[in-house]
């Protein structure tokens, strides 16, 4: 069964700098995704926020969803090094 599905993500980090590098690390990877599924993250106010548009079945969906997460977590504990 497919379901459509639209969800905002939004990851609060109170430091431009910090939102800025999180969302372009984690956007390089919502390249070249299949049509039915739609990722947008970009940074604003200090914050990382993150678009999704989906048509599709639920799991694949939810796997999608936990690569994202998985990403934004690989990325905190890279910036959190320098």
């Amino acid at each position: 069964m497919n379901i459509k599905a639209k969800a905002k993500l939004i990851w609060e980090y109170g430091d431009e700098n910090t939102a800025k590098a999180v969302a372009n690390a984690v956007e390089i990877d919502n390249l070249n995704l299949p049509k039915n599924l739609k990722i947008k993250t970009y940074p604003k106010d200090g914050k990382v926020i993150t678009k999704v548009k989906y048509l599709g079945e639920i799991e694949s969906l939810i796997v999608a969803l936990d690569d994202l997460v998985f990403s934004i977590k690989i990325a905190e504990d890279v910036i959190s090094r320098k």
